[in-house]
């Protein structure tokens, strides 16, 4: 069980940050393995990640909070009104998620192979990117809202939350160091959110004792940290170099190659 967590965390971490779909490769990764586990793994695996993102976002963290709270008003304003569109990007995703997410579960693991098709619609967007322009935008609320409905989108395994929040702001010519920090600031309270609802889940159905701390847990907590944190990096300087779109081929691939191993193991 070890090294299946090990493998299990390095596919998170990577496919968490990259545009290339947690949800998908951890469902898919869990199924090609044989891991049982239910809703512990992506609440363990969340963990990793979301110290990850913490981590590596930690100055532009520091510098909102010091504008919320900076004596300047034009400052003050600026910092308080990145909060407002973070909150308002983050109402659809919620809502679907309370709303929609036992459906969603019972759907995709009950029939994996729609997230073949997922694969594909992902790689279309971040393709898309290769054509957009970069108008130097700003978010404003509508960019906010469109952004958010995006993420909400990629709660379906196979299409990717960064990439179809990142290329949406991209697309809407948002400058590409103001899409990546979006993004991933949106991501923050996305990954908590996923894996308290994981976790409130295995609470209401008395399954709390599966999340007994063991060696295999915090193999999977460090391995998807260490792995997200590479991957964060990765992200940055691919959307920075206007090369995002290269991530389209990845996922056509995995798209393909999922869809013929689904029916070749049903």
């Amino acid at each position: 069980m070890v090294w299946k967590m090990l493998l299990l965390g390095v596919v998170q971490g990577v496919s968490e940050f990259l545009p290339i779909s947690s949800s998908g490769h951890l469902l898919l990764g869990q199924v090609l393995l044989r891991v049982e586990g239910g809703l512990t793994i992506p609440i363990f695996l969340h963990v990793g990640t979301l110290i990850a993102v913490v981590v590596f976002m930690s100055r532009r963290i520091g510098g909102l909070f010091a504008d919320m709270f900076n004596r300047e008003k034009e400052r003050r304003i600026a910092g308080w009104t990145l909060i407002l569109y973070l909150f308002v990007a983050s109402i659809p995703a919620a809502l679907v998620g309370i709303l929609t997410k036992d459906t969603i579960d019972r759907v995709m693991y009950g029939q994996p192979l729609y997230v073949a098709f997922f694969f594909v619609g992902t790689g279309a967007l971040l393709l898309a990117t290769r054509w957009g322009r970069e108008r130097n935008q700003t978010f404003g609320i509508s960019e906010a809202i469109l952004v958010g409905i995006a993420q909400a989108v990629a709660i379906l395994p196979g299409f990717s939350r960064s990439g179809l929040t990142i290329a949406t702001a991209l697309l809407l010519g948002i400058a590409s160091v103001e899409a990546f920090e979006f993004s991933f600031l949106l991501s923050i309270p996305a990954i908590a959110g996923a894996a308290l609802l994981d976790f409130l889940e295995l609470y209401g159905t008395g399954r709390i004792s599966q999340l007994a701390p063991s060696e295999a847990w915090v193999v999977g907590i460090i391995s998807s940290a260490v792995v997200g944190f590479a991957a964060l990096w990765a992200v940055k300087k691919a959307v920075v170099s206007k090369k995002f779109w290269l991530f389209s081929f990845y996922c056509f691939a995995v798209g393909v190659a999922s869809l013929i191993l689904l029916l070749v193991f049903r």
